[in-house]
C-alpha cells in the first residue's frame, strides 16, 4: 500500500512506520528513548503512531 493513500490521521503500525519513515524497528525505539522520535500510542499492548505526526517526521518539521 502507497502511504499516500493512507487516511491522514489514521493509527500505524511499526511495520508501516518503519517503511514510511525507511527506518528499522531497532533504529525508531532508540531514538524513542533519546526523544528526538515521536512516542508510539499504545493500543491493546500494540505500538500505534499518528500518520499526522510520522509525516511531520519526515516532513523535518517533528520537534
Amino acid at each position: 500500500m502507497n502511504h499516500e493513500d493512507i487516511p491522514h490521521d489514521v493509527l500505524l503500525p511499526i511495520k508501516e512506520v518503519c517503511k514510511i519513515v525507511a527506518r528499522s524497528k531497532v533504529s525508531i525505539y532508540r531514538d524513542i528513548k533519546r526523544e528526538t522520535f515521536p512516542k508510539a500510542q499504545k493500543q491493546g499492548g500494540s505500538s500505534r503512531w499518528r500518520r499526522s505526526v510520522i509525516m511531520k517526521v519526515v516532513e523535518g518539521k517533528y520537534q
